[in-house]
């Protein structure tokens, strides 16, 4: 339920979804553009307040047909916003588990070669989403955009690193992958999934369970010796909601 439906001169038209920090909603600005306003959790923003700043200047900073344009704050009565640029299509989680998509090799691999080149972009700036989900990449059918830089930071040489990133981009995959397994074996994901050693080689670095990647480049060119794209033309995945779920 939305309870209010003008933010400043934004026009709110529908919920997206939420968590733990805020919730988005799909709004208008007055010429009718789209835009998402993500309205932070008033309790959250407070405890946070040294940490809320993140997705702002990281946002500020990038420029990628992938990443959602960082198009400025509200600060209202309803609540602190940042505004965004809308990308439309569907979260991959709702076309797993609401659209039960079954995710062809082709479309896996559009997918995970769409999000490593985000990935590359990002890492070359030194940056970690932190939070790569199938809740934060939304498809159209064509492109993948990646959503919700609250938890991205810039590397620090630590425990800030890419290969975070790497084992977010592994669970990705696995989620794909299992959409077209229907049998029930309850074993480890490289028992029950058909998988050739080599994909599960690169499953394994990506996860963390075998040697690590030494950086993006070469998780690109192992992904592609791994699931080369195929000649089969079956369409992607219809994507009509923006929803956040």
């Amino acid at each position: 339920m939305i309870f209010f439906r003008h933010a400043g001169i934004y026009t709110i038209e529908s919920k997206l979804g939420g968590g733990r920090y805020g919730v988005c909603y799909l709004a208008r600005d007055p010429e009718g553009r789209r835009v998402v306003l993500k309205r932070f959790r008033p309790k959250m923003f407070r405890e946070n307040s040294g940490e809320n700043h993140h997705e702002a200047v990281i946002l500020s900073g990038l420029a990628h047909p992938a990443v959602p344009e960082f198009l400025g704050v509200l600060n209202l009565r309803q609540g602190y916003f940042f505004i965004l640029e809308y990308k439309p299509g569907s979260t991959l989680r709702s076309l797993l588990f609401r659209q039960r998509t079954e995710f062809t090799d082709e479309q896996i691999f559009r997918i995970g070669a769409q999000l490593l080149d985000v990935l590359i972009y990002l890492h070359s700036r030194s940056v970690v989403h932190g939070d790569l989900s199938i809740s934060n990449v939304v498809d159209d059918g064509r492109q993948v955009s990646l959503l919700d830089f609250g938890l991205a930071r810039y590397m620090d040489g630590g425990d800030i690193s890419a290969d975070l990133d790497y084992s977010c981009f592994g669970n990705v995959l696995l989620y794909l992958l299992y959409s077209r397994y229907h049998e029930q074996k309850f074993g480890a994901w490289y028992e029950e999934l058909d998988l050739s050693d080599q994909k599960k080689e690169f499953l394994k670095r990506l996860l963390g369970l075998a040697e690590a990647f030494p950086d993006t480049e070469s998780v690109k060119q192992e992904f592609f010796n791994c699931f080369p794209p195929c000649d089969d033309q079956s369409k992607p995945p219809s994507a009509q909601s923006n929803a956040l779920i």
